[in-house]
């Protein structure tokens, strides 16, 4: 039975009293909705017929305006699941929908059996998909599955589910050999010869961007490490991953360098996605927008932000041809629900 504060009523219905029971079941025991709904559930899934039959009853004709609080803020695991496979009235099923702490399961069974209105809500909780794919897959199995949710499915599973690459969490550099300073020394020598281009970097290398990317990869990663804001900027752009999140590691960037670096399209993918696990860097608004804006960044990481962004900034996102088809169509949905 479902825990609640002890109270005379709850007792005798914990302890079998079946006339308190049935009062229960009906809804009629004068005791408040957080308390009275998970005891309705527990009797709808307990061995009396009687009783389990007539809280079955009571609790779909609930009334939304008892129900809806409950649902948002109270219910637990047992009570949101019966609700989810037990309860028709699209008010309830949407709430459960739009709870971020919702077991992934529910989710998935609730997919069975959604009408399409309410498939397009499923369908914004990216981040639930991301961690249970099954959701798509018993959406599939829904006999109302709409033709949108079709494709929508499609686009998720060609763009969102394989594409779940990360960083290690500290990317030394495990095939070129460390080099010394003397060598860098030397490498930076030579480097001179290399035709100059580019801008001068003028703090350590004294070289230009052109004859810094003529060096090789281990005086790249050596110059990673402490290098001046200038140096930093290049490198970044390095078409190596190994070099290019190498500064991220080994240097102190402004969050003014990481916005500029997220919203950057020549950088890496690899240097988007470990902006992004940065939480200090991910939860600022400027950086995440940039991350979102830029057609660069994974469309997992993408699709997990863009729900925190601002109305404005989600109607101009629905105009931008450059980013991904599945941002922009998400960020004109969310600008739909946002703005009633």
């Amino acid at each position: 039975m479902a825990e609640g504060r002890s109270s005379p009523l709850l007792e005798q219905v914990r302890s079998g009293n079946r006339q308190f029971q049935l009062l229960a079941a009906e809804g009629v025991l004068p005791l408040p909705p957080e308390e009275l709904i998970p005891v309705q559930v527990d009797l709808a899934q307990g061995g009396d017929a009687e009783v389990a039959e007539l809280a079955r009853q009571s609790l779909r004709s609930v009334d939304v305006r008892v129900a809806r609080p409950f649902l948002e803020r109270q219910a637990g695991e047992v009570a949101l699941a019966f609700f989810a496979e037990e309860i028709n009235h699209p008010e309830l099923l949407e709430v459960i929908l739009r709870r971020r702490d919702v077991p992934r399961r529910i989710l998935a069974r609730l997919a069975r059996r959604l009408p399409p209105d309410l498939q397009e809500l499923l369908l914004l909780r990216q981040d639930a998909i991301v961690e249970e794919p099954a959701i798509l897959e018993a959406l599939e199995e829904n006999p109302q599955v709409s033709s949108y949710s079709q494709r929508r499915i499609a686009e998720y599973r060609e763009h969102l589910l394989p594409r779940r690459r990360t960083v290690p969490a500290e990317p030394v550099p495990a095939g070129p050999e460390e080099m010394s300073e003397e060598e860098l020394a030397q490498a930076i020598e030579a480097a001179r010869a290399l035709p100059p281009a580019g801008e001068l970097e003028p703090e350590r290398t004294k070289l230009t961007e052109g004859q810094i990317r003529g060096l090789s990869i281990p005086a790249r990663l050596k110059l990673t490490r402490g290098a001046p804001r200038l140096l930093r900027s290049i490198l970044l752009r390095d078409s190596n991953p190994q070099v290019a999140v190498s500064v991220i590691v080994n240097n102190n960037l402004t969050d003014q360098e990481v916005e500029q670096t997220a919203a950057n399209r020549s950088v890496v993918e690899e240097v988007l996605v470990a902006i992004a696990r940065r939480r200090e860097w991910s939860n600022k608004y400027s950086i995440m927008k940039s991350l979102v804006q830029n057609p660069r960044t994974p469309l997992m990481i993408s699709m997990r932000m863009i729900t925190k962004l601002s109305v404005r900034d989600l109607k101009e996102l629905g105009r931008d041809r450059n980013i991904a088809d599945a941002v922009r169509s998400t960020a004109l949905r969310l600008y739909r629900i946002k703005q009633q």
